[in-house]
């Protein structure tokens, strides 16, 4: 094997969504799901890829194969997870989708500033998704991992001065999150100067936690945190 591909398929792809129309807004796109993830966030609706050894990996050749199959029907491909930038060869496996025609999209939960960086300064990327999981005091808590605020923010600062497009978005579950946390992550990310924010209702399917979904319903959005969203963002919406 070309020691280039050697690199790429360290990067460990453990399945494709062919298709999507809101990953990577105004582009058709495929998603590529990576594992490994040092975070158990209660509500991830992906607990199968957080082990990087429990899911059997698509090769390289394999995914350029599929990529080349759609070119022109796609123009974009998202990179999820898992956490991606967990990967030290996320920019090859980047630079070589690029390579065969394609924009690309990151969806992050911004843990890895330094992997950010290199990929914005290397023009590997057209657009970040960060999940925003709640303010600073309640991280380490709803990730169940430790020091997780500081690499965070920085990755937040960075992603906003970077002049990529972008969109943070925060999960909502009265059980994970109260309404004084979501307004007070609204509020902070809005001074951080975000443009683009969503709310995010939870969604059980793939869930492990059996008493977020044992108790499941589709809890509304607090009708304080739809107005404030509406009032601090230009850009703003609900899924």
């Amino acid at each position: 094997m070309p020691v280039l591909e050697k690199v790429i398929d360290e990067v460990p792809v453990a399945g494709i969504q062919k298709l999507t129309l809101i990953d990577f807004p105004d582009h058709i796109a495929a998603v590529l799901f990576t594992s490994g993830c040092p975070w158990e966030c209660r509500y991830c609706h992906n607990p199968d890829l957080r082990c990087y050894c429990s899911n059997p990996h698509i090769s390289w050749n394999s995914i350029k194969d599929f990529l080349k199959s759609r070119k022109g029907y796609l123009d974009g491909i998202v990179i999820s997870g898992g956490e991606p930038t967990f990967h030290s060869s996320l920019p090859e496996l980047l630079k070589c989708i690029r390579e065969i025609g394609y924009k690309t999209a990151i969806h992050t939960n911004g843990f890895y500033p330094h992997m950010l960086q290199m990929i914005i300064e290397k023009g590997l990327v057209d657009y970040i998704a960060m999940d925003i999981k709640g303010p600073p005091r309640a991280y380490d808590r709803i990730t169940q991992c430790q020091g997780t605020c500081f690499p965070v923010s920085k990755s937040i600062n960075m992603i906003i001065s970077s002049g990529i497009k972008y969109e943070f978005r925060t999960t909502y579950h009265p059980s994970v999150l109260s309404e004084e946390e979501l307004i007070d992550v609204m509020e902070a990310i809005s001074c951080a100067g975000c443009k683009r924010y969503f709310l995010q209702q939870f969604q059980k399917k793939g869930v492990r936690d059996e008493e977020l979904v044992k108790n499941y319903k589709i809890y509304r959005l607090p009708e304080s945190a739809v107005k404030l969203g509406k009032d601090l963002f230009p850009e703003f919406g609900i899924r």
